[in-house]
């Protein structure tokens, strides 16, 4: 930590940001934007998003609907993947150091394409919010399966990585806990996509009520385990800070 100049009258750091607030402002941004939306939806345009080819009756919209066919949900998503995504980015930085720092050598590769898959995770998502569902529907469906996979091997390299190939094999018990959390969300994560894949391809063959209420609401599942897996990153940064000085920014 940067200390008082000898003269006392200033000090070397204008602003002090802690990585674990930073990181939990990050997540949030999707995490609630995407609630709102869906309420809004919910109550606003309940009707039109639980449409389907079929005119079955449904409750729960599906993600695409909710996100990008409706205004002001449209614009509420689209301002916080924006503002989020170089944060987003600014942390993939943060995590691909702490790799590098906690992870043993032999690993080097897995760790290089962890942080590969994790920047195209982002930038699919990007793509998610630029190319709506309903107007650009090849665009965002290539987006929402890059999304899918790399998301998915990410998170399973991640926790591959910090349960077998760390440097020290002495773990605190904040360690401990964020291991399984991250376990936890991976495999809820592919869980409920499986749920999704198995009713939306139900819904498109046998049109039964509901059905695409319950696609719907294993998306909705999909996208809040993988926002509490990117939460873990506090517990693995969390003394660590960013100074913003006269020269730039200091990380430590």
């Amino acid at each position: 930590m940067y200390l008082p100049l000898h003269n006392g009258s200033e000090r070397k750091y204008f602003v002090k940001i802690p990585i674990k607030k930073l990181g939990l402002f990050t997540v949030s941004l999707p995490l609630f934007s995407f609630i709102t939306c869906v309420l809004i939806t919910l109550y606003k345009d309940f009707e039109k998003a639980n449409n389907t080819h079929c005119k079955v009756p449904n409750v729960f919209p599906s993600i695409s609907a909710s996100i990008g066919n409706y205004e002001p949900q449209r614009s509420v998503w689209r301002i916080a993947i924006y503002t989020h995504a170089p944060l987003r980015f600014f942390i993939i930085y943060l995590r691909w150091k702490y790799y590098i720092n906690v992870i043993s050598q032999n690993c080097a590769f897995v760790v290089k394409l962890a942080v590969f898959l994790n920047i195209l995770e982002n930038l699919s998502l990007i793509g998610l919010t630029y190319w709506a569902s309903s107007k650009n529907y090849p665009f965002h469906e290539a987006c929402f399966k890059t999304f899918i996979g790399s998301s998915i091997f990410y998170m399973f390299f991640t926790c591959m990585m910090l349960t077998k190939y760390r440097r020290r094999t002495t773990l605190t018990q904040l360690e401990i806990y964020s291991i399984k959390l991250k376990w936890r969300a991976f495999f809820v994560n592919v869980g409920s996509f499986a749920f999704a894949a198995y009713f939306f391809l139900r819904h498109n063959r046998l049109c039964e009520p509901y059905v695409y209420s319950m696609f719907g609401f294993s998306e909705y599942i999909v996208v809040v385990s993988n926002i509490i897996f990117h939460m873990t990153t506090v517990y693995d940064l969390r003394k660590q800070y960013i100074y913003l000085t006269r020269k730039g920014f200091l990380i430590e």
